[in-house]
């Protein structure tokens, strides 16, 4: 009766607009319950060798012990630091490696007192299948002292979950629960929960792609169906901090099969979304506009019918979504009530008859930029 209920109000939306193809897919989606799995407890395993370390939703636990204060002071030069990195494997034995590490991050360097850190693992071999084949890894840190971070820290891996449900074609990521320890003893040990993000090249091998890191590129050069999903997505999230042109936030892929002859898009990088909703974040867009919450539409110009097709999987995704969001044990109660509020209104938004005349068309590009 509900879903029934639903699927007569979206109808009423569209009683002007009939799109069969879109209206009889939304109708069996409305029909079905997405569903998502519990994330689990903790345990003390940090390392547990499956095919991929991405495969699971569990915490790692490791340490990282470097000198915290140099880190901090000469995070702008761009220079490696060693450090040791501490994980246990599955039997709980603990391993330590000889590492560097460098800040990274061109906006968070400045913003952030404890800046994203690049692990380099040249010449380290850690009997894991992931960790021997990366050269370098992005590890996503908790930015500043404030507890608030924790909250935006764990906002921003949710991006990431929640588009790896449209596309295998995304970045997968790990959370970790890090204690940085100061080698000179001068800092007290920092405890806090990180996030690995997988590495390009072995996203671009899990899709039989290779990498594309030509600047000159524009939205006209990718995949069609691929690049309306990542602007739908990117207006779900509130995201306009990206670009094809000069790769700002997007990485591309080109598929090893020579008959596709398009490539795809795939965005990071997600701290100055809506849904996010960080205090340091402003609409690169449009600075004028106050709240960064307020979305913007950022893609190519297709079809309105074409952008209806594509807006059907984000009917069929809509109770995955929520379920990620609600079953998310790492969210206190505010910022669960505020994400879903913001995903809430997203769904009104293109419900509306006039989502693309108001939304899409006006801002859409019908060129390369």
């Amino acid at each position: 009766m509900k879903n029934s209920i639903k699927l007569n109000m979206v109808c009423l939306y569209h009683k002007t607009r009939v799109y069969p193809f879109f209206l009889f897919a939304l109708g069996l989606l409305l029909l079905s319950n997405g569903t998502y799995g519990q994330f689990v407890d903790p345990i003390n395993d940090s390392l547990v060798h499956k095919h991929n370390i991405f495969d699971s939703d569990e915490p790692l636990f490791w340490s990282l012990t470097f000198d915290i204060r140099k880190f901090r002071k000469d995070k702008f030069k761009n220079e490696k630091l060693p450090a040791v990195l501490t994980y246990f494997k599955k039997d709980s034995v603990s391993v330590h490696k000889d590492i560097h590490i460098e800040a990274r991050g061109v906006s968070r360097k400045e913003l952030c007192n404890f800046p994203p850190i690049k692990l380099k693992f040249k010449k380290v071999s850690f009997d894991d299948p992931y960790l021997d084949q990366v050269k370098n890894q992005k590890l996503v840190t908790h930015c500043n002292q404030s507890k608030s971070y924790d909250q935006l820290l764990m906002k921003e891996y949710l991006v990431y979950k929640l588009y790896n449900v449209f596309t295998e074609q995304s970045f997968r990521v790990r959370l970790v629960k890090m204690n940085y320890i100061d080698s000179e003893k001068k800092v007290k040990t920092i405890s806090r929960y990180a996030f690995l993000i997988e590495d390009v090249k072995v996203l671009a091998d899990r899709n039989d792609c290779y990498q594309v890191k030509l600047k000159n590129l524009g939205m006209t050069h990718m995949d069609k169906g691929s690049m309306m999903q990542l602007s739908l997505f990117q207006f779900l999230v509130g995201n306009v901090d990206w670009s094809i042109p000069g790769l700002h936030n997007i990485k591309v892929l080109k598929s090893k099969d020579v008959s596709r002859e398009y490539s795809f898009p795939v965005p990071y990088d997600f701290d100055v979304t809506g849904y996010v909703n960080a205090s340091y974040a402003t609409n690169v867009v449009d600075p004028e506009i106050t709240s960064v919450k307020t979305r913007m539409f950022v893609g190519i110009c297709f079809t309105e019918e074409e952008y209806m097709e594509v807006l059907v999987e984000f009917y069929e995704h809509k109770n995955e979504i929520y379920s990620i969001i609600k079953n998310f044990e790492y969210f206190d109660d505010k910022s669960r009530k505020e994400i879903i509020a913001y995903i809430d209104k997203f769904y009104s938004i293109v419900e509306h008859p006039k989502f693309y005349s108001k939304h899409i068309r006006p801002r859409c590009k019908t060129y390369t930029n």
